[in-house]
């Protein structure tokens, strides 16, 4: 048996139509004795070298026209030397897919991937990269994302997992013995068969260290007056002081022996409370079983998934979190995931929760469960009050969606028509033009039907969720808001539903309960928000100092428009500007942008500027890969300049960033829903801007800022700080 180490550089991510520029690989025996090694540089043949893969691989043009070579030249002795061998690396399919598409067919061998391997063996990791696991176990990988390099650190990979798969339970290997002799040809499951395990396995669960708590300096008798008809409304600008703050608060409402409550979208900030979890992101052991019994034959994705659950399930690991799900996983889950609420061991979590005295929950889950008893007669403490009117806002919301049944080979052809014509017949003239490259929205009158077009959603097959949009095309319902959202990307089309009865009776609800509102917009703008879209209107407004953002807000003179072509080339002038005149060991600049697409044209032009400063490391969120291995990079540099979009987790205080650059104000996306509300507004003569827009700008652009509190400095630069609402927000949190 022989194996070939392999690893690639290309210019993108697509085999069709990006390029190979390095292919590395050694071929080594049974024995672990070299046989074959190949390493060559390759001129780009498709899609050409761009800097921006300069900057991830090191690998340059002058390299390229001195030592590359083309591809083809290379076929006849990489498909001689590979061989039969069983193919090895990280993330080896996305190579073995570029090898075919350029000639060489490996598809035929074995294939083993250390990333797939790592995944199932490696437990409670922070990042699966090569690059982290080199550095965290010690493999040698000098020159990381250059190819020979990469297949060098994954040589030590595999010997590494290998005695980490001879010391798993005895338990566990013996659990899986039958499905790995009868129901897979997965290559590496030999690993698992070969190996009697070690009866001494010890295995504890890291528990995540509670953070140090500041006493923050609230009013002694702040809960006095708190009921179910008289709130405490407290700004809270920054998120470290903020979450210092509610704990402090639920420590003084168990001391008067009442039970506490916390709904807030960063539940990480509070690890002391005991979480609720949702049935979707536990495993149940039961379905695990049918998961596998369902199926004649695993394959190679199916049977590393089985494993990594069954090795969880064995110790006592059930959360999603623990399991690593990666997007071409997320169907399995969906299968092996406890089914609903009604799951007996998911009541018995809610019984077992009832006992705590002070919980945690994510307000999506809030809403969902807000009829329990486990909330009955609990203080709840509404972190980031705005976002929590925002989900209550939608909770009613039902939405269909037509992407399973395009998917679904038996009912992709007809669901594909199905889609033409609603476009054609819906879409397009309502909005008057073709559709093009971008997401459509448009929202349907009360009186619109579409008896013919719910006749034919029928003609796709018998589903409930066929029906429903049978329902929403045939019988509008007074009231009822609905609206149909297209997507070019992935040719779906999803139906919405709301109806405002439904979201008064969940305010009506939460009538009932005594409430802490956490906010971050000045109170001036949320008064009216926290009234229509919460239903709290009597309540103490309380402003501490010490929650407050406390930064410096600096302004550059002539800022470019941001709709000027050139804005994004302005922008990173200035960012490179600051780092210029700021960057140190003891000085990192962030920046965040309002869109992942503006984030990555930036990054790439900040980036090129700094390829040669090896001191200077430019990392970017979902540019640098996922956001643990940016965190386990951030470890690691000495300058940074650190590119952010949505990056929020504790992590970022302890970092070293005292200069962060906004590029524009954060606006909340577009809905068909809130035209309809704008509407309504307007009816009833009442500022929708000012009451729900403002809100929701000024509180999400706190939340960015407040990631960062060791930033004394912000750089502002969009030019919209110029017009009367933009001071307005600006001069009110800063």
């Amino acid at each position: 048996m022989k194996y070939c180490f392999l690893d690639l550089e290309t210019t993108g991510l697509d085999p069709k139509k990006d390029s190979i520029i390095e292919i590395s690989f050694v071929v080594q025996d049974s024995s672990g004795a070299e046989r074959e090694r190949l390493d060559e540089v390759i001129i780009p043949e498709r899609s050409p070298l761009t800097s921006y893969v300069t900057h991830i691989t090191g690998i340059t043009e002058k390299e390229i026209s001195e030592c590359g070579k083309r591809f083809s030249t290379l076929i006849p002795a990489i498909q001689d030397r590979i061989g039969d061998a069983i193919i090895v690396g990280h993330n080896i399919d996305f190579d073995i897919g570029f090898l075919e598409e350029n000639g060489i067919h490996v598809r035929q061998n074995g294939r083993i991937d250390t990333h797939e391997l790592a995944r199932i063996v490696l437990l409670e990791e922070e990042s699966y990269a090569l690059e982290i696991l080199s550095g965290k176990y010690g493999f040698a990988h000098v020159d990381a994302h250059r190819a020979m390099s990469d297949v060098e650190a994954c040589v030590d990979l595999l010997a590494f997992l290998k005695k980490q798969i001879s010391s798993l339970p005895p338990l566990f290997l013996e659990s899986v013995r039958p499905i790995l002799e009868q129901k897979t040809k997965w290559d590496a499951k030999h690993f698992f068969l070969e190996a009697s395990g070690d009866i001494n396995f010890s295995f504890e669960k890291s528990n995540r260290e509670n953070p140090t708590r500041q006493n923050v300096s609230l009013p002694g008798n702040v809960l006095e007056r708190l009921s179910p008809q008289y709130s405490l409304f407290i700004e809270a600008g920054d998120s470290s002081a903020s979450a210092d703050a509610l704990m402090e608060l639920t420590q003084r409402i168990t001391d008067k022996g009442e039970k506490a409550l916390i709904i807030s979208p960063k539940l990480d900030f509070f690890p002391e409370a005991k979480k609720v979890p949702i049935p979707e992101v536990l495993i149940d052991p039961e379905r695990l079983e049918q998961f596998v019994e369902t199926r004649h034959e695993l394959g190679n994705t199916e049977t590393a998934f089985y494993l990594q659950c069954q090795l969880r399930q064995c110790l006592g690991l059930r959360g999603i979190d623990q399991y690593s799900i990666f997007a071409y996983q997320r169907n399995f889950w969906k299968e092996v995931c406890m089914a609903s609420e009604a799951t007996p061991a998911f009541v018995q979590i809610l019984q077992e929760r009832n006992e705590e005295a002070v919980l945690s929950i994510s307000p999506n889950a809030f809403f969902r469960f807000q009829n329990i008893p486990l909330f009955k007669n609990r203080v709840l403490l509404i972190d980031e009050a705005e976002i929590f009117g925002n989900k209550l806002l939608f909770a009613p919301a039902d939405e269909v969606s037509l992407f399973p049944f395009l998917q679904d080979e038996s009912t992709s052809i007809a669901a594909q028509f199905f889609v033409k014509n609603i476009c054609q017949e819906i879409v397009e003239p309502q909005l008057q033009h073709a559709l093009g490259p971008f997401p459509e929205k448009i929202l349907l009158s009360e009186k619109q039907t579409f008896p013919h077009l719910a006749d034919a959603v029928l003609k796709i097959g018998a589903h409930e969720n066929l029906q429903r949009i049978a329902n929403f095309l045939r019988e509008p319902q007074k009231e009822v808001v609905r609206w149909i959202r297209y997507d070019p990307e992935t040719g779906n089309v999803t139906f919405g539903m709301w109806q405002p009865g439904d979201w008064r009776e969940m305010k009506q609800l939460l009538g009932n309960c005594s409430k802490i509102l956490f906010h971050r917009a000045p109170e001036k703008y949320v008064k009216d928000f926290l009234k229509i879209f919460i239903g709290v209107e009597n309540g103490y407004f309380l402003r501490d100092p010490n929650l407050e953002l406390g930064k410096k807000l600096t302004v550059p003179e002539k800022l470019e428009s941001a709709s000027d072509p050139q804005f994004n080339a302005f922008c990173a002038e200035k960012i490179i500007e600051l780092a210029k005149e700021e960057l140190t060991e003891d000085h990192w600049i962030a920046i965040n942008f309002s869109s992942l697409e503006t984030l990555k044209k930036i990054f790439t032009h900040v980036s090129e500027h700094f390829i040669d400063q090896e001191d200077i490391s430019v990392l970017g969120e979902r540019a640098s890969g996922g956001d643990s291995k940016l965190f386990e990079l951030l470890k690691k540099k000495k300058k940074v300049i650190l590119f952010t979009q949505k990056l929020l987790r504790p992590e970022l205080f302890t970092l070293p960033i005292k200069t962060l650059v906004v590029q524009k104000f954060p606006f909340p996306p577009p809905h068909p829903l809130l035209k309809e509300l704008e509407d309504v507004f307007k009816r009833s003569g009442q500022n929708f801007w000012g009451t729900w827009i403002v809100p929701q700008v000024a509180a999400n652009l706190s939340r960015r800022i407040s990631c960062y509190p060791q930033a004394t400095d912000v750089v502002w630069l969009d030019p919209r700080e110029n017009a009367r609402w933009g001071k307005e927000i600006l001069t009110s949190l800063f």
